[in-house]
């Protein structure tokens, strides 16, 4: 906080005079030093006071304009300079009293004019008010340079964290990667051998709850499978290592093949998952990738409904682009959740007894694979009201409008 100065800070203030002739300069000395200023040095040599200034910083000048070799306003245009900006007053002290003197003067940079002669309370009041301007511009520039240097030390203390915090998240996506690498390995290991036996190709596995036991295996490989190929693609996404296998894709056409999918798990929910009728339209895209993105969508849309629910799909040319959307009359999602939805392996609830299995990377996954694309995703929900999740595709990825769909809509009603 900026304080009004003291008396002390002003009377310890430095003063440089500078008068070619002597005697003023000692008149002013000396009219200073009684009103309590010791620290005033005179010069009565104008080439001098350059010099002067670059090695000892004075906090006002009182300067006569009237001089040889150098006249006043020429040094203070040059003293202007060696200033770079620093706000240090200059007292113009002279017996010219004409108007383009006083002009020149403040515009060359003066901070006041006094005419000479002149009285001593006058020179000495406006020699105060300006050092009092002077200690002022001084103490705000001390808090301007200590706030500069904490804003400094904390924005590399913050850069410091971020980075260290970077590295962490690097290396745990690195140990993420190696893990779901390494873990691929023996896990395809349990799921053909667990085939080999359900099939019972060598010899039969005797007792009958045996074949229940290597489907349960199978199956459970199965879903670890996916959960480790679903990280393994996460932080490949992350890192930016993903290379998208793009071809000629009809949007209405895969999404049936999902639907159809996704229909056991909808059957056991028994919620109704309906296609809209309308245009085919082709695309060009990474058909394994977009499967996965709208798999994971109907996954979520049936899972989080309530029985006897509904889920509508529908797939649209738009102005800029194709819009594929995933509306369902669910629960609706929680305020609080809404704002970390696309934050990795987060979950609604993360208690070891939660309802609904999985590892938190179903939407971060649909984002990051979209975003690959060149398209975004956007949802909306509301407490109680459902859900609608849509995804939207820049309209350089279109090939072309297909022909009228002249399937039924593909409603299952289960």
């Amino acid at each position: 906080m900026t304080h009004y100065p003291d008396e002390q800070a002003i009377i310890d203030s430095s003063i440089l005079v500078v008068d070619d002739n002597a005697a003023n300069v000692d008149l002013v000395t000396e009219m200073l030093a009684h009103h309590g200023f010791h620290r005033v040095i005179g010069e009565t040599d104008p080439r001098k006071v350059a010099e002067l200034c670059s090695w000892h910083r004075f906090d006002m000048i009182l300067l006569d304009v009237r001089m040889p070799h150098i006249d006043g306003l020429e040094l203070m245009a040059a003293l202007q300079e060696l200033f770079a900006g620093e706000f240090i007053p200059i007292l113009v002290l002279t017996a010219q009293t004409d108007r383009k003197t006083r002009q020149r003067a403040l515009e060359t940079g003066a901070a006041d004019f006094l005419t000479k002669p002149f009285i001593t309370w006058e020179l000495i009041q406006r020699v105060r008010n300006m050092l009092r301007t002077r200690v002022l511009y001084r103490q705000i520039s001390t808090q301007n340079q200590d706030l500069e240097r904490r804003v400094r030390e904390r924005t590399e203390a913050l850069s410091e964290a971020l980075a260290a915090s970077r590295r962490a998240d690097q290396a745990k996506l690195d140990f993420l990667a190696v893990m779901s690498h390494e873990l691929r390995t023996p896990l395809n290991a349990i799921i053909g051998f667990a085939e080999v036996l359900r099939s019972e190709h060598l010899a039969p596995l005797g007792h009958p709850d045996y074949v229940e036991y290597v489907s349960l295996i199978e199956d459970s490989g199965r879903e670890l499978l996916s959960m480790v190929n679903r990280i393994l693609d996460f932080t490949r996404g992350t890192t930016g290592t993903i290379a998208l296998q793009e071809a000629g894709v009809e949007l209405r056409a895969l999404l049936r093949f999902c639907i159809a999918i996704a229909m056991p798990k909808a059957i056991e929910k028994q919620v109704t998952v309906t296609l809209a009728d309308g245009a085919g339209i082709a695309v060009t895209v990474d058909e394994r990738r977009m499967r996965e993105v709208f798999l994971s969508l109907l996954d979520n849309a049936v899972k989080f409904n309530h029985p006897g629910g509904r889920v509508q799909v529908d797939v649209e040319r738009l102005p800029n682009g194709v819009g594929i959307t995933f509306a369902d009359n669910g629960p609706g999602i929680d305020p609080d959740l809404q704002d970390r939805l696309f934050d990795p392996f987060s979950q609604a609830d993360a208690s070891l007894g939660r309802k609904h299995a999985g590892i938190g990377l179903g939407l971060p996954m649909v984002r990051r694979m979209i975003e690959l694309h060149g398209g975004r995703i956007d949802i909306t929900s509301k407490r109680g009201n459902g859900t609608t999740v849509s995804l939207y595709l820049p309209a350089a990825r279109i090939i072309t409008a297909a022909a009228e769909d002249s399937t039924p809509a593909s409603q299952f009603r289960l």
